[in-house]
């Protein structure tokens, strides 16, 4: 009996793979309705949009196709990026996954879990298992309980409210300490836009702040919050895995963690039950991309003026062949730029190695 804690992206995908391949699964998660409360801001790219699709038809969540984003510095300064991408009706999304492990695994929801030793009760039932999936989120109760190290946490705070944006179809990025010590957001919708602030402290006065600076207009129409993990963690122990959040699998450098814990539920499919290929998989595939990512989120709490050179200095950059899944295809051009004006790159480097 595998036994997966919590119903969202991760327990759902990793547990109907594993169903699939043959194994007795049981997914227990604690809300009534799959989905709520939302915690993300549903931007996913066309590559993590085309995996998903290999299993349920990601086109029905879809509110709007993106063709870009605008990266705008303190000062004002805009850096444009073109690329696919698409936002997701995550409420959906995640019911359309949990539906589908339903075909193949049992699920139970409003479901209690607690743990005394190496014994789970579901609410109040004691339950047999010999392995067990932690999907459960930032503040995973079985991560907890069999002591993996935790990460510090970032707040996000986003809302719905109408405003005109630069593009219709583009995503807006702004860096700077006005905002935030991460970046504040605007995603467009038909006629309103998610804007968002992710950040460690005083999130509420921030995304106060960003709402003057834009100006937007009217009342707000919905607002979301979230907890987004700032690190990777061990993320298995004897017959214990962590998936998702709960692990910090997520993009370092913008808090997304729909692709990367596909590839890890894909990958404990493969692997199982052998967790410790499963990890080194996971790891050999993936490192790089959390290691430059963590590399590209230290950039964000430069000085504001720094952050404005080096806007300037990327300014007429071609981002177009960069993979916003893997950063570690920045390594091959983005350093040699750098080079062009040294007194930077030597804050930079400072910055890095800090």
């Amino acid at each position: 009996m595998i036994l997966t804690v919590g119903a969202g992206p991760a327990g759902s995908l990793s547990s109907f793979l594993l169903a699939k391949k043959g194994y007795n699964v049981l997914i227990a998660e604690e809300h009534q309705l799959v989905g709520f409360p939302v915690q993300c801001a549903g931007l996913i790219s066309k590559n993590c949009y085309e995996s998903y699709s290999r299993y349920i038809k990601v086109s029905r969540c879809v509110e709007k196709k993106i063709k870009g984003a605008f990266f705008i510095s303190p000062s004002g300064h805009r850096i444009e990026a073109k690329g696919d991408a698409f936002v997701i009706e995550r409420k959906i999304f995640d019911r359309m996954l949990f539906e589908k492990t339903a075909e193949v695994a049992e699920t139970i929801v409003k479901a209690k879990v607690r743990f005394k030793g190496k014994k789970a009760f579901i609410n109040e039932k004691e339950l047999k298992f010999i392995y067990l999936i932690g999907a459960d989120g930032v503040h995973s109760t079985v991560a907890r309980h069999f002591g993996f190290k935790r990460p510090e946490i970032y707040t996000a705070l986003q809302v719905e409210v109408k405003y005109e944006p630069l593009d219709e179809e583009f995503v807006e990025l702004y860096f700077g300490r006005n905002f935030s010590d991460f970046f504040a957001y605007t995603i467009p919708l038909d006629s309103t836009a998610k804007v968002g602030v992710i950040c460690k402290k005083d999130p509420l006065a921030r995304l106060e702040n960003f709402l003057k600076h834009l100006k937007t207009k009217g009342s707000i129409l919905e607002l979301n919050t979230g907890a987004i993990p700032s690190d990777l963690v061990n993320f298995v122990k004897e017959k214990v895995v962590l998936l998702g959040d709960s692990a910090g699998m997520v993009k370092p450098y913008t808090g997304g963690g729909l692709y990367y814990l596909l590839v890890a539920a894909e990958k404990l499919a493969k692997n199982f039950p052998n967790l410790r290929a499963f990890k080194i998989d996971f790891l050999k595939e993936m490192f790089l991309d959390f290691k430059i990512g963590k590399i590209i989120r230290k950039l964000y709490s430069m000085p504001d003026d720094k952050l404005d050179e080096l806007f300037i200095l990327f300014k007429d950059y071609n981002f177009s062949g960069i993979n916003m899944d893997h950063p570690s295809s920045i390594l091959k051009k983005i350093p040699l730029r750098l080079l062009k004006k040294p007194s930077l790159a030597f804050q930079v480097f400072k910055k890095i190695i800090s």
